[in-house]
C-alpha cells in the first residue's frame, strides 16, 4: 500500500516539475513562438561579420612578468650555429644585401619572476633548447638594443597559445609603453582587432662561448602577439586566409611584382618590397582589391562598400588620426581577407608612434606639424586619398572620429591607462640598462607623461579644420626648357573647389634669406630662368579659397638635424643637367 502511494505522488508530481522545466527554458514553456522570425545571415559575403574573440584580453593587465632566456649555439643543419655576438652584430638589412638568412641560435626559454622560473610556467623543468631565437624589426635592428623574435620549437608547447614571442624593445619611445596603450585601447573597440601584449622583463645567459656567466638585465620589452596563422586560430579567424604584413605600400597596382604566385614572372622577394605574406599565397583577391581601388571608373564607396568591412576600415582610421599617429605612412599594419569572402580587414602592428608630438617639440625648438596631421595623415595614397575626396566616405569617417572621440579615447580614459602603465614601467626606463638609452630626463618623462593625453583634444581639432584645408602636394623635380629651368608642381586640391594660389620661392639657401625667385602664382609651374651650375632650394605653399595655407610633401634636412618644410633640394650640373634631392616623408 505504501508503495502505491509514491507511485500515485510521483504521478501527481511529474506534471509540476514538466512544467516548471519547460517555464525555465522560456516564458511561454515553448521555444519556438506563435510569431516567431526565420530571417537568416552570413549567406553573402556582404552579411560576412568578423568578431574579435575579446574575451582573449579578459585577463590582460599592466604586471610585468620576467623571462629567462639561456642561448646557446645549436648546429648547421637546423641554421642555428651562430653566437650570441654574431646576432647581434648585423641589422636585418645587411641578411637582405647579401641574399642570406638571418642568424639565429637555440635558445631555453623560461618564464617567471625576479627570483627565476616559476614552477607551472613556461619552460621551467627544460633543460635543453626548447626555441631559437633572433632579430626582429628592420628598425629595431640598427639601435643598440635590440628586439628579438623567439620560435617555440615543435613538440616544446606554447606561451598562452603563441609560439612565436615577439619582444619588441621600441627604443624611440620616450615612455617605452605606447604600443601597450594602443592595444588596451583598441582592445575596448569593437570594430578594431586587436593583439595581447604583455610587458617582459628580460634576462638573458650566453653560453655560446661558454659556460660560465650570470644573467644579464636586459630592460623592459613589450611582448605583443605575433600577426601569424596561430594569432588568426586564436581569435576565432580563418587561419587560412590571406594575411600580408603591410610596408611601404602606396596602394597602387604594382602589376610588375604583385601577380599570381603561379605566373612564371612571379617573384616573391619582389612582390614582399610592398606586402609581406603571412597567410595563403593565392594572391587572386588581392588583385581583384588592387584593381578595384585603381579603376576610377567605380566610384569608391562602391568599392568601400564590397571590398572593406566599412566599419573596421573608417574605426581604423578614425583612431590613427586621433592618436596622432603618422606611422601609419610607412605601413605598420596588416591587411586579412578569409577565404571565401571579398571583405578586407585592417589590424592594428608596431603603434609606438601615438602621441609623440610632445616628444618632438621637446626635442626639437624649430619642430613643426606641417601638412601630416589631421586626414593627411592618409592623404597620399591612392585608397585613402580616394576615400577622402568622396562626401559619403568623409561622412562616415566623421561619424567614427565623433564616435571614438566622445566615448572611447576620452582624455579620462587614456589618461587613467598612461597613469597605470606609468606606474608598471618607470622604474624600469630609470634602471640600467633602460636608464643608458632613456630618450629624455626624469622631470621631461613626467612631463610628457602628463601631456600626452591632451594631444587627442588637438588631433580631433587638427582633424575638423583638416577637412575643410587646401590639401598637400608634391613638389616634382625641375626640368630644362632650352636654357631655362622651370620649376613644377602637382596640383592641389580643396574639397568644394575654389581658387588655389601658390607662392613659389627659390635661393641658394634653405633658409631663403636672399631669394631668386619670388612669386604668386595660380598656374603650376614657373620659370626661373638661366641658372647656374650648384645647389638650389625651391620652397612651394598652397593657399586655399578659405586663406588657409599648405605645406608640399617634401622637405630638406638640414646639417643641424632641423626640417625645412615644403622644401624641394636641386642640383644644376655642369652639363647642364638637373637632379632633386628627396627628402618626401611620403
Amino acid at each position: 500500500m505504501r508503495k502505491k502511494t509514491g507511485q500515485i505522488l510521483s504521478l501527481l508530481l511529474l506534471p509540476a516539475l514538466l512544467a516548471g522545466c519547460a517555464a525555465g527554458s522560456g516564458d511561454s514553456g515553448t521555444l519556438v513562438s506563435a510569431d516567431e522570425t526565420y530571417e537568416t545571415t552570413g549567406q553573402s559575403s556582404s552579411d560576412y561579420e568578423l568578431q574579435d574573440n575579446k574575451s582573449l584580453y579578459e585577463e590582460e593587465n599592466n604586471e610585468v612578468v620576467t623571462m629567462y632566456l639561456t642561448v646557446g649555439q645549436g648546429n648547421e643543419e637546423d641554421d642555428t650555429d651562430h653566437t650570441w655576438t654574431e646576432i647581434n652584430s648585423y641589422p636585418l638589412s645587411y641578411y637582405e644585401e647579401h641574399s642570406i638568412t638571418p642568424y639565429k641560435c637555440e635558445a631555453v626559454l623560461q618564464v617567471g619572476d625576479e627570483a627565476g622560473p616559476v614552477e607551472g610556467e613556461f619552460g621551467y623543468s627544460d633543460r635543453t633548447a626548447n626555441a631559437t631565437v633572433q632579430l626582429r624589426g628592420e628598425g629595431a635592428s640598427r639601435q643598440q638594443q635590440k628586439s628579438y623574435r623567439i620560435k617555440i620549437k615543435d613538440g616544446d608547447g606554447d606561451y598562452n597559445g603563441q609560439k612565436t614571442i615577439s619582444l619588441n624593445k621600441h627604443s624611440g619611445d620616450p615612455v617605452r609603453f605606447k604600443n601597450k596603450l594602443a592595444y588596451s585601447l583598441i582592445q575596448e573597440i569593437p570594430e578594431m582587432i586587436g593583439a595581447r601584449t604583455q610587458l617582459v622583463h628580460l634576462y638573458v645567459k650566453d653560453k655560446t662561448e661558454g659556460e660560465d656567466g650570470l644573467f644579464q638585465d636586459y630592460g623592459l620589452y613589450t611582448q605583443v602577439e605575433q600577426i601569424n596563422k596561430t594569432y588568426l586560430k586564436n581569435h576565432g579567424f580563418d587561419n587560412d586566409g590571406a594575411l600580408y604584413q603591410v610596408g611601404n605600400f602606396d596602394w597602387q597596382r604594382h602589376e610588375d611584382v604583385i601577380m599570381l604566385a603561379t605566373d612564371a614572372n612571379y617573384d616573391k622577394d619582389a612582390f614582399e618590397q610592398y606586402l609581406e605574406v603571412d597567410g595563403s599565397e593565392e594572391h587572386d583577391t588581392l588583385i581583384a582589391l588592387l584593381d578595384a581601388v585603381n579603376d576610377t571608373d567605380n566610384e569608391i564607396s562602391d568599392v568601400v562598400e564590397q571590398y572593406f568591412d566599412k566599419d573596421n576600415l573608417y574605426y581604423w582610421m578614425a583612431f590613427h588620426i586621433l592618436m596622432g599617429n603618422k606611422d601609419v605612412l610607412d605601413g605598420n599594419y596588416y591587411l586579412y581577407s578569409p577565404r571565401g569572402v571579398d571583405k578586407w580587414y585592417f589590424i592594428s602592428w608596431d603603434n609606438d608612434g601615438i602621441l609623440k608630438e610632445g616628444y618632438e617639440a621637446m626635442e626639437d625648438e624649430t619642430y613643426q606639424r606641417s601638412w601630416n596631421k589631421g586626414i593627411f595623415t592618409f592623404s597620399d595614397t591612392v585608397l585613402f586619398e580616394r576615400i577622402l575626396k568622396d562626401p559619403s566616405c568623409r561622412q562616415n569617417l566623421d561619424s567614427a572620429v565623433q564616435d571614438l572621440y566622445e566615448n572611447y579615447l576620452t582624455e579620462e580614459n587614456v589618461q587613467e591607462k598612461i597613469d597605470d602603465l606609468q606606474k608598471a614601467t618607470e622604474d624600469y626606463v630609470y634602471s640600467l640598462p633602460d636608464q643608458t638609452y632613456a630618450r629624455v630626463n626624469e622631470e621631461n618623462y613626467n612631463i610628457l607623461v602628463q601631456s600626452m593625453a591632451e594631444e587627442i583634444k588637438t588631433n580631433y581639432e587638427e582633424y575638423t579644420s583638416s577637412m575643410a584645408s587646401v590639401w598637400p602636394f608634391h613638389i616634382l623635380e625641375p626640368v630644362k626648357q632650352g636654357d631655362s629651368t622651370v620649376l613644377q608642381w602637382e596640383e592641389s586640391y580643396q574639397e568644394g573647389g575654389g581658387d588655389i594660389t601658390y607662392s613659389v620661392e627659390l635661393s641658394r639657401d634653405y633658409t631663403f634669406s636672399d631669394c631668386m625667385v619670388s612669386e604668386q602664382t595660380g598656374e603650376t609651374r614657373v620659370d626661373a630662368g638661366s641658372l647656374s651650375p650648384g645647389q638650389y632650394f625651391v620652397r612651394v605653399r598652397a593657399t586655399g579659397s578659405n586663406d588657409v595655407s599648405q605645406d608640399a610633401y617634401e622637405y630638406y634636412q638640414t646639417e643641424a638635424g632641423s626640417k625645412a618644410y615644403s622644401t624641394l633640394c636641386f642640383y644644376v650640373q655642369q652639363d647642364g643637367s638637373i637632379s632633386a634631392v628627396s627628402y618626401s616623408e611620403d
